[in-house]
């Protein structure tokens, strides 16, 4: 994923050539491309003249997704007093804005969300090359970002559809930079190779990928396709939480770096009831205030949830990754 300010004019430009670059590399056709900078554009100046601290993220399709790229727009305020008088052609507010900037992202966008409250606006935007399938079953996203002044970090994340559950995983390899997500993807590999494997055979290997290197804290969950029981195995500072309604339990992690430990651990189990949000983070981002976060906020699809916490609850001095999950109904 890309990650690109948008706090002055000319980085709006940027971002646009910085967007179409990427949607030829995934294989978007030229229409396609023109709808993906019109978005970036509208979004970009959307953020310099309304907005605050504002940033645009690049998010290529997942692996079971249809080809496509995710725009995701992101600010510190002062948000939008109404989304759908927003999506109105025409909307603006200020005298110098661009009228239709929203309504026009949503008539271009084969998917579009938004969430807004006073801390900020998070939208995000898909353009596809395939219609988007409706989700029956579960919905999952997530972000990583590397540390101000990296390219690139140890944080990662993946996830496979089994037979019976969604094995995912969250990781953050010790350090930062490119060593770092060397490791990271050694890891990543190991996971994704583990096909038909269970929870418990999954972590052994990514174990044994990442011995040798950095290590990492990692948090790997067997998440059952409909309600039942959760399985997960978790060294180090990973955080993981479920969430159903107003109750909200943690998934606790044993101390020690993945890579180094050389026992094995017992998976924890935890209830996971239709409808569920889990939501994973590593430490580069903080907990929530004492007051949580909007109930709102997490009626919105997994992307948007995922942006918007890393958006607010980023700490600026390290990687950062946070992956949302949601159950089946």
């Amino acid at each position: 994923m890309i990650l690109l300010p948008i706090v002055e004019p000319s980085q709006v430009g940027a971002a646009r050539r910085r967007a179409v670059q990427e949607g030829r590399r995934l294989g978007l056709s030229d229409a396609n491309c023109d709808r993906l900078a019109i978005v970036v554009t509208e979004a970009g100046t959307n953020l310099v003249r309304h907005a605050r601290q504002g940033e645009i993220i690049l998010v290529p399709h997942l692996s079971h997704e249809p080809l496509s790229i995710h725009v995701v727009a992101l600010d510190k305020g002062p948000g939008l007093v109404s989304v759908e008088a927003a999506l109105r052609d025409g909307f603006t507010t200020k005298g110098e804005g661009i009228g239709g900037g929203l309504g026009a992202i949503k008539r271009l966008s084969d998917f579009l969300d938004i969430y807004s409250d006073t801390t900020g606006t998070t939208v995000v935007a898909t353009i596809s090359e395939e219609p988007l399938p409706r989700f029956h079953d579960a919905e999952i996203a997530g972000l990583t970002i590397a540390k101000p002044g990296f390219k690139v970090g140890g944080d990662a994340w993946a996830f496979r559809r089994e037979e019976q559950a969604m094995i995912v995983m969250l990781m953050d390899v010790l350090g930062h930079g490119a060593v770092a997500a060397d490791d990271a993807h050694l890891g990543v590999e190991a996971f994704c190779g583990a096909k038909g494997a269970g929870l418990e055979e999954t972590a052994a290997l990514v174990s044994q990928a990442l011995a040798g290197g950095r290590g990492a804290a990692a948090l790997i969950l067997e998440v059952p396709h409909g309600p039942g029981r959760l399985r997960a195995i978790g060294l180090g500072n990973v955080k993981g939480e479920i969430l159903a309604g107003n109750d909200r339990r943690g998934i606790p992690s044993a101390p020690g770096i993945m890579g180094t430990s050389p026992k094995r651990l017992a998976p924890t189990e935890h209830d996971w009831p239709a409808g569920a949000l889990l939501v994973l983070s590593t430490d580069g981002l903080k907990s929530a205030d004492r007051g949580g976060d909007p109930l709102a906020l997490y009626v919105r699809s997994p992307l948007a949830i995922a942006a918007t916490l890393y958006h607010r609850r980023r700490r600026g001095t390290d990687d950062c990754g946070v992956v949302v999950l949601r159950a089946s109904e």
